[in-house]
């Protein structure tokens, strides 16, 4: 390392002297500064990661779905939302007898992916009709660590009738809280008004909207 020192020569011009201090010892401080700045900028990454929630398309899924359930999960949660690389189509999930997609492959495949394992929460959306062997059809399925959405039979058209994009937002973030709500361990709730109301039919989902009711909010993680 150098550093410059101004000293008045006799004839009243300025010179400049360089002298070289302890060079070794000053790069090790250099490398030690380095590694503490690395280190902490990882552990804020790695940190920001823990309290985040990835959204992945499953098949493809418009752009504009992703961006506004990105924009209000983030209010709801107040967490990061951020948008992943999405998956492919789940053909491994597709039942021909059935004509429907099985949730629950979709789910396990999901939970396959290492890259979102440090994610706090990883939520699937797929634009296929999804079912479970014991009933007719789902909006969607959760584990503990993540959770699949479809948004097939939230929209208007799928009961032949008019388009109604703002209400077809509504439902998508619904489905999307529900879910999460379970993967944070809530379970059903009782009372019909509350986001974590089994929905049944699309009229118990537009009834009950995407709020917490106080009971259920209160069992929510610290921060949530």
């Amino acid at each position: 390392m150098k550093y410059f020192m101004m000293r008045r020569p006799r004839n009243g011009s300025i010179g400049l002297r360089v002298k070289r201090v302890l060079p070794k010892m000053a790069l090790g401080f250099l490398l030690l500064a380095f590694s503490i700045l690395l280190n902490a900028s990882l552990f804020a990454k790695e940190r920001n990661h823990e309290m985040s929630i990835r959204l992945v398309a499953v098949g493809e899924v418009d752009q504009k779905v992703m961006e506004f359930l990105k924009n209000d999960l983030n209010k709801v949660f107040d967490r990061q939302v951020m948008i992943g690389k999405g998956m492919p189509q789940p053909d491994y999930a597709f039942n021909k007898k059935r004509n429907q997609y099985l949730s629950t492959a979709i789910l396990k495949a999901i939970l396959e992916q290492k890259e979102y394992t440090p994610y706090e929460k990883v939520l699937g959306i797929v634009d296929h009709d999804l079912y479970v062997p014991e009933l007719n059809f789902v909006f969607g399925e959760a584990s503990q660590k993540a959770a699949v959405i479809s948004i097939t039979r939230l929209r208007q058209e799928f009961y032949h009738l008019p388009q109604d994009q703002s209400l077809f937002h509504k439902r998508g973030l619904t489905e999307a809280v529900h879910e999460l709500g379970h993967t944070h361990g809530l379970g059903h709730c009782r009372n019909p008004r509350c986001v974590m109301f089994f929905s049944n039919t699309l009229m118990d989902t537009d009834r009950k909207g995407s709020e917490f009711c106080p009971e259920c909010k209160s069992k929510l993680p610290t921060g949530k």
